[in-house]
């Protein structure tokens, strides 16, 4: 799975991570450079490798990132061991102190942006040639970046910002702190990591970045002052254990073992890791036009051939920052001023608003005071119109029904009247007929009976 008797350039390989991945590729059978700033220590983590392993094949070469010169002494003592290069791992890298005071290499960078990115990006570029050729014979040579998650804004470690290419060196009144400076040089990683990649695709060399996670026991922090490396150590390394924030030493190591020698990676190339897993940086280190202008930045700072040399800025002298450290605790305390003047601006407006809305509170009461007795005598007369209303209907209605009553008796009165003549003009018809009727039976009578005369002669 992993490939041997390669020949492999470790940086920053005393203490931590690079030596514990210089141990690990040295039990491989493959030949490891500890490329160390530090000679003693440097000389001693080789005797410490074959103290353990007396077959290993570790050597020591000096290499001290914060000098460019030293990077270019290292490229030529290597050269001068006539050996093939397989793989290069920029492992090296610091992390500020907490100090408001920015360090610098011998070149005027940045301490953190000089050592973690600049150097490594010269190393790179003077040893490609190397890469390729090996990469010519072999068809694998590799390249593996060390970076971290804390490149990206969204990872809540401190409050960081975007980097801004123009002032990489954080030079600018008030831009400096160790958490942004630390960024700043973990993207350029991963910046010059895409962009290296599309170079040499298709030459048999291939470039990968890797952020082995938060390993709290580690020399990253030897520039931070004793309580903090203690604080990262041990109180926030402890209470991190039994998560899966933090990896071992160990865990960090084998990462970069990973990307360096596992043959299922030959040929990935430009691709952004996390521990074994292939992951997506953030969206800033994706911005290819940000990625060719921290190139090109970087090469001409490093008075690379076909660049435009770009030389940084000298460091202020003490009186130099003293100056401007008085001239931002003025500028500072005339903001406090400002600020504290504005606020009691806000405060007295807040105060009058206050003041402004209880009249206006109390005036509209009123209003809806003088509403509800305005209302309310509204009711009340309405009340007493709805009352002499109803009275006055009321003896309406009386009026009414006496005035039907009255012509209900006159009705009944007339009718008793048309009755009693009606009855009267019967009972005379009646006694009409009863007369014509006595009439009719004596004349019928007359008729039926025979008259005395008649009934003699019989």
């Amino acid at each position: 799975m992993s490939m041997t008797g390669r020949v492999i350039i470790v940086t920053g390989a005393n203490v931590g991570l690079g030596f514990l991945a210089s141990k690990i590729l040295c039990e491989g059978g493959n030949e490891v450079i500890l490329a160390c700033r530090n000679e003693e220590k440097g000389k001693a983590a080789v005797e410490t490798i074959l103290k353990d392993n007396p077959n290993a094949l570790a050597t020591f070469l000096k290499l001290d990132l914060a000098d460019l010169a030293s990077v270019r002494s290292f490229v030529e003592e290597f050269r001068k061991l006539d050996k093939k290069l397989n793989v290069l791992i920029n492992n090296a890298g610091v992390f500020p102190s907490k100090s408001p005071l920015r360090t610098f290499t011998k070149d005027n960078f940045e301490m953190t942006m000089g050592v973690n990115h600049l150097g490594h990006f010269l190393l790179t570029n003077l040893l490609l040639d190397d890469l390729k050729q090996t990469a010519k014979e072999t068809g694998d040579s590799r390249i593996v970046v060390v970076t971290s998650s804390l490149h990206d804004t969204k990872v809540k470690h401190a409050p960081t910002v975007a980097t801004n290419v123009d002032d990489i060196f954080l030079a600018e009144l008030g831009a400096y702190n160790g958490a942004q400076a630390y960024k700043n040089s973990k993207l350029a990683n991963i910046l010059f990591t895409y962009e290296l990649a599309r170079q040499i695709e298709g030459s048999g060399v291939t470039v990968n970045c890797v952020c082995p996670g938060f390993v709290p026991h580690t020399e990253l922090g030897r520039t931070a002052s004793a309580p903090v490396r203690f604080f990262t150590r041990y109180v926030l390394g402890g209470l991190l254990k039994f998560t899966k924030i933090t990896r071992t030493v160990d865990q960090g190591a084998r990462a970069e073992v990973n990307l360096a020698i596992n043959e299922e990676l030959k040929g990935v190339n430009g691709k952004y890791f996390t521990s074994m897993e292939e992951k997506k940086s953030s969206d800033e280190s994706l911005d290819e036009e940000l990625q060719k202008k921290m190139w090109e930045l970087s090469a001409r700072y490093c008075h690379m051939e076909g660049f435009e040399p770009l030389d940084a800025p000298v460091p202020p002298t003490p009186e130099e920052i003293k100056a401007r450290e008085e001239e931002a605790k003025q500028k500072a305390k005339e903001e406090a001023e400002r600020i504290k003047q504005e606020k009691q601006k806000a405060k007295e407006a807040a105060q009058k608003a206050k003041e402004e809305a209880k009249a206006k509170a109390a005036e509209a009461k009123a209003k809806v005071e003088e509403v509800k007795d305005e209302a309310k005598d509204k009711v009340e007369e309405a009340k007493e119109g709805a009352e002499s209303k109803v009275e006055e209907v009321k003896e309406k209605v009386g009026e009414v029904v006496e005035e039907a009553k009255e012509k209900a008796e006159e009705k009944m009165d007339e009718i008793k009247k048309d009755v009693g003549e009606i009855k009267d003009d019967l009972e005379k018809k009646v006694a009409e007929v009863a007369d014509m009727a006595e009439e009719k039976k004596d004349k019928l009578a007359d008729i039926i009976s025979p008259t005395p005369v008649q009934q003699t002669a019989s």
